[in-house]
């Protein structure tokens, strides 16, 4: 055991839970790398409509896209999204898919003029309310391997360092504790409080993670149009969290080794349940020099997250533990919490261009950046953890970006749109950008049929994660567990009714 070290790293960059921790890394990054969805439209196109404006999903991304409205419009949109993921851990290859219904986008748009086009002196002012979706949260990992280099129980065994599971830390929500109340681990010191565990290599390891919600956006707009030459609005936002993630590790002894205590198996189930709110500012800017060109400006503030977290986690063990006694340890245990916390995600620019071919074709070109060198975590009275999750952001993350892409063509009442988007990799780490992808390639059709419209979008998302539940290596710094490979896919199908008057 002396042998083995922890490695302490960013959270985020392990891809999953399954221990019982404060908060960390992993939910600044889950709650400020967004992915905005909406109209079936605006989906259709890889979400370039920054410069287009007049879709309900822009109030959003640049609220100067108000401006572009001629007529009060109200919208809804239903969809589904079918999210799978295909996994590589030890030379065994397992998949999991799953489909959910969701709401991406309601709300409305209402006008008021003044003066006219000819007369020079036309303006509009808009109001707009409703909600967009700024990210899915829907997603499916299931791993499963024969580890011939170490056990989990050993990591948790060397993150345990330091706790006095027996007296002073009876009572923490941490899975060393769940482990030792179970036999999982022991004391190797305990005058250090240092831990070791029976388990080692040659153990079937099972990790499942599933996650579902979603960050959904109450809109307040503002905007207009000066001469139908200059677009401005503001949008105050509330993005309200809706998360949950249940995830499953389990060791088992398929092969029948010798361990003692008759052990077979032992799970570690955990589900966290995150809710809460936040508020931000957009502001939004397009300019029309001329009429088949158009360039937007868009910044977002900072959001501030205040957040309610519900954590839960099981230990069930499939052995028998007896104590010189003659006392037997308990094969299931439980802990939990609950906590409030708050957390800030990094300001936002997009500049975005757009060009119009007469009456019946648009290209629009987008990219986003954001600094997530910049997020923050804000746990009540605790400067000095605070003060360390900054550290690891610092360390860990870096400046990236969204590049969007959007063309629509126009033939009488219908519409043919298809669309791109790529997102670069925010973290610093060069294995794990190496092992890092996203794509999404979209496309739709829609028909406008005077008073009503009808849309449907498609998008197909395509990426590839590395998942390491837990980091651990030798003295001579070799690793004892290899990353599991993960290529992602997700399928957002979405119809949209519109209605102007």
């Amino acid at each position: 055991m002396n042998r083995i070290k922890h490695i302490l790293i960013s959270f985020a960059l392990l891809g999953a839970g399954g221990s019982l921790f404060a908060q960390d890394d992993a939910d600044l990054l889950r709650y400020s790398m967004l992915n905005p969805v909406g109209t079936a439209r605006y989906n259709a196109m890889g979400g370039a409509f920054s410069a287009l404006g007049a879709n309900f999903t822009t109030l959003s991304t640049n609220p100067a896209g108000i401006g572009f409205y001629t007529r009060h419009e109200i919208s809804l949109s239903l969809g589904t999204v079918t999210q799978g993921n295909f996994s590589d851990y030890y030379n065994q290859k397992n998949d999991f898919e799953k489909t959910r219904v969701n709401m991406p986008q309601g709300g409305g748009v209402f006008c008021i003029k003044n003066g006219s086009r000819e007369g020079g002196n036309f303006w509009n002012l808009h109001f707009g309310f409703g909600a967009n979706r700024l990210k899915d949260f829907n997603n499916n990992v299931y791993v499963r391997g024969i580890n011939n280099q170490s056990s989990y129980m050993q990591d948790v065994a060397a993150r345990s360092a330091g706790y006095d599971f027996a007296v002073q830390h009876a009572d923490v929500a941490h899975v060393g504790n769940l482990a030792y109340q179970t036999g999982l681990l022991d004391y190797l010191d305990t005058l250090n409080y240092t831990y070791e565990s029976f388990l080692g290599k040659g153990l079937q390891q099972k990790h499942i993670l599933q996650e579902w919600g979603n960050i959904t956006e109450m809109a307040f707009t503002f905007g207009g149009q000066l001469v139908n030459k200059v677009f401005f609005g503001i949008t105050l936002g509330v993005p309200i969290v809706n998360y949950t993630q249940k995830s499953l590790i389990e060791e088992s002894n398929t092969a029948v080794l010798p361990l003692p205590f008759n052990f077979r198996s032992y799970q570690v189930k955990n589900r966290m349940d995150v809710s809460g709110a936040g508020i931000n500012l957009k502001l939004g800017l397009i300019v029309k020099p001329v009429h088949f060109f158009r360039i937007g400006l868009a910044f977002h503030t900072p959001t501030y997250f205040n957040l309610k977290e519900k954590s839960d986690m099981d230990l069930i063990t499939d052995m028998q533990y007896v104590l010189a006694n003659n006392d037997v340890l308990p094969n299931a245990v439980h802990s939990g919490y609950e906590d409030r916390y708050g957390l800030s995600s990094p300001m936002k620019g997009i500049l975005s261009t757009a060009f119009l071919i007469k009456n019946f074709g648009a290209i629009a070109v987008e990219g986003e950046i954001i600094d997530y060198r910049h997020m923050r975590m804000d746990v009540d009275d605790d400067i000095d953890y605070n003060q360390y999750i900054q550290n690891i952001v610092r360390d860990n993350y870096r400046l990236a970006g969204v590049l969007r892409v959007g063309t629509e063509w126009r033939l009488s009442v219908m519409s043919l749109r298809v669309g791109y988007i790529w997102q670069s990799c925010p973290y610093k780490n060069e294995v794990l950008e190496r092992n890092w992808s996203d794509h999404t390639v979209t496309g739709g059709i829609g028909w406008n049929l005077g008073r009503w419209t009808v849309d449907f979008g498609i998008m197909a998302n395509v990426g590839k994660r590395l998942d390491n539940f837990y980091y651990l290596v030798s003295e001579d710094g070799s690793p004892l567990v290899q990353p599991a490979r993960l290529n992602m896919s997700k399928v957002l199908c979405t119809l949209t009714v519109g209605c102007k008057f």
